[in-house]
């Protein structure tokens, strides 16, 4: 039996919906039985638990976003799950539990770009063939949480200064994901990104 993941995201988001990306995910995760809503705003601990991943991909939490959306997210992965976050599902400001829980704070971003994503030292499985890669995309900026250091996998390179692309780190008994490339439908058609979306979920599901 395939593994379940569910992604939410928000389909009329003004900067990032899920229209078209939802598609994209189905196609990468084509190994996985995949689950893409936009209603999210009452699911439940228990809901969550039927679930091998959440993938997040929200754009519009400071609007659709509840206590109690927050409370099953965290429930969840501190309970054992697994979150694989990307690019927007990072902006929780409202909630600052769930910034947390993903390991920084979104800060903002200079104008789209090309950028390299290059691999870090780390050994970790989910850099397992992966390549420098260039996508057009946001150079996302964060400021670490600080209080479980995340392990780096990858950064890129803008403005003469490299920074955080994406980490993984431990939360209770769960573990997070968070891939900061994404913003638009274009930017998963990159073999290497799928490859880096792929090795999440089976890292992820093979803990």
């Amino acid at each position: 039996m395939s593994k379940k993941i569910l992604v939410i995201g928000d389909y009329e988001a003004k900067w990032h919906p899920l229209t078209g990306v939802d598609k994209q995910l189905e196609r990468i995760l084509s190994g996985y039985d995949v689950k893409c809503t936009a209603d999210y705003t009452n699911i439940t601990a228990d809901e969550l638990k039927g679930y091998d991943i959440l993938v997040c991909y929200l754009d519009a939490w400071g609007s659709n976003g509840t206590q109690k959306t927050a409370g099953a997210i965290l429930s969840y992965v501190a309970s054992g799950g697994s979150l694989l976050s990307i690019h927007s599902g990072i902006i929780m400001k409202n909630t600052p539990e769930m910034e947390l829980m993903q390991g920084a704070r979104f800060t903002g971003h200079p104008e789209a770009c090309e950028l390299t994503y290059t691999p870090t030292e780390s050994k970790h499985p989910i850099l397992n063939g992966i390549d420098p890669f260039v996508i057009f995309d946001e150079p996302y900026r964060f400021q670490m949480a600080g209080l479980v250091e995340p392990e780096m996998i990858l950064t890129y390179a803008h403005e003469d200064k490299t920074w955080d692309a994406a980490w993984v780190l431990p939360y209770g008994m769960g573990n997070v994901v968070y891939l900061s490339m994404g913003h638009s439908v274009k930017s998963f058609d990159s073999e290497t990104f799928g490859k880096l979306i792929v090795n999440s979920a089976d890292w992820l599901t093979s803990k």
